[in-house]
């Protein structure tokens, strides 16, 4: 379900265009070699970040090592935030945070602060979430005063999104608004604000100096995959990064989204528009036993024989509203009865199996086999659905109604912009939102959702809207 966070997103003032998904899978990650040489004692990194699971360790900000040496800045595998720091006689340093970070739903603003200099050991390294400094241990012991970090280094790659110590590990995230400040140990009130009259913390623009290696990095120009475009540094240093494995080509492999931490805009209808924190398909509600939440988590896979039912639903549910939502049958083998899209209202279990006996559940989905389902009980409805066709959900929640399209048809004469010959009549005065499943305990299934963080394949229906912040009541 959608985290009720004071960080999920915010509307008004400051505004971020753009975020950069970083897929473990295809490798994607940012590299810069320096060419002269930095503050290695004293620097701050900020950065906004949407997690995308809660396992394994996500690297941020990395440096290649030296004779052993290492440093790196990682959502850790308890889903802590750790920088850590080994050097070349073995000693180790470490500052991770006490609290734990699971939210899948919502954007946090991090904050590193380092300056070695501080006579203060716990001045050294600070954390900041959201604006608030966070309590830390040292699971590696507490850095030294004036040691080096080895952060700006000349002449040694620097990844964001991969650890350069070894180069195999790769992220998992959505990453915008990033700064890094060479010289200075700086406070999240550089970078945000807590907005006066909602209590929400939010961006704002750094005004400050950036240093010799400094860099601003916004993601903006997403007219290519080079260092002058995606990667480019917009603090005037010049200090432009070079994108990996990222693509900005049109469809599900598409990593430049307005999923954002700012919500702003109108919604027009034809997707990758509107600036919000978008619903995605939630990781926390599903087993991976059975089946996988990735890219994004945009992408639902079930290939396991064994499993059946097994479903996917949206981070964020509305009361209110009409929502478009579409997704492509990337992969759908044996029975066309495998795959099926539809609306949903809680209670939600990981297998929608189980979840029909659940007192209450509210489920309506369009079937590969061309029928309809209500709490799996199936009609004869449209046309039949395999591999490569886009299917469509349009809700109107404050009638009552659901529709569903095949390739931008609305199925059995449906016409959401008129209000006419729905699928559904759905229980009122209930939350819903999106989900994609696989029907079938012997079939592989795969779905790329796209619930307007990029642009749609069909322009939604008149009035309908993106799932997302700036579009909820």
């Amino acid at each position: 379900m959608f985290a009720a966070s004071k960080t999920a997103s915010v509307s008004g003032g400051y505004q971020i265009s753009r975020s950069l998904r970083f897929n473990a899978a295809d490798s994607t990650y940012l590299s810069r070699t320096f060419t002269s040489v930095g503050n290695q004692k004293t620097w701050t990194w900020s950065s906004w970040i949407k997690k995308n699971k809660n396992t394994g360790a996500d690297t941020i900000f990395s440096v290649a090592p030296t004779a052993g040496l290492n440093i790196s800045i990682l959502l850790y595998t308890t889903n802590i935030l750790e920088f850590y720091v080994a050097n070349a006689v073995g000693t180790d340093w470490s500052e991770d945070t006490s609290a734990v970070y699971r939210d899948n739903s919502s954007w946090y603003h991090v904050v590193l602060s380092v300056d070695t200099t501080q006579a203060t050991a716990a001045n050294r390294l600070r954390w900041y979430v959201n604006g608030v400094q966070q309590s830390t241990v040292q699971t590696y012991g507490q850095i030294p005063q004036n040691q080096d970090t080895f952060i700006n280094q000349i002449s040694k790659q620097h990844a964001i999104g991969r650890n350069e110590d070894g180069a195999s590990s790769y992220a998992d995230f959505y990453l915008a608004e990033v700064n890094f400040i060479d010289g200075q140990a700086l406070t999240p009130s550089s970078f945000g604000e807590t907005n006066a009259q909602t209590g929400v913390w939010q961006p704002k623009a750094y005004s400050g100096s950036y240093g010799t290696n400094g860099f601003y990095l916004n993601f903006s120009d997403n007219s290519n995959t080079t260092a002058a475009t995606l990667g480019k540094d917009y603090s005037g240093n010049g200090n432009n990064w070079t994108p990996n494995n990222f693509s900005v080509t049109a469809g599900a492999g598409n990593d430049s989204l307005v999923d954002s931490p700012t919500s702003y805009g109108t919604d027009t209808g034809a997707g990758g528009t509107v600036r919000g924190n978008y619903a995605t398909l939630n990781p926390l509600q599903i087993s991976p036993t059975y089946a996988t939440i990735s890219n994004g988590n945009l992408q639902f896979v079930d290939t396991t024989a064994g499993g059946s039912y097994r479903s996917a639903y949206s981070t964020v549910f509305a009361s209110s509203g009409k929502y478009y939502f579409e997704a492509t049958i990337t992969v759908i083998t044996g029975s066309s009865t495998s795959a099926k899209l539809g609306v949903s209202s809680p209670p939600l279990q990981n297998d929608i199996y189980d979840v029909q006996t659940l007192t209450g559940y509210q489920g309506y989905a369009y079937q590969g086999n061309g029928n309809k389902s209500t709490n799996d009980t199936p009609t004869a409805f449209g046309s039949t659905y395999t591999t490569g066709d886009v299917i469509s959900a349009a809700i109107d929640i404050d009638t009552g109604k659901v529709w569903f399209a095949k390739n931008g048809t609305w199925q059995a004469s449906g016409n959401p912009s008129a209000g006419t010959n729905q699928a559904f009549d759905i229980v009122m005065g209930r939350s819903y939102g999106f989900n994609v499943s696989n029907g079938s305990s012997a079939d592989s299934v795969q779905w790329d959702c796209n619930f307007g963080q990029r642009p749609f394949a069909y322009t939604a229906p008149s009035g309908f809207k993106a799932l997302c912040t700036q579009n909820l009541p």
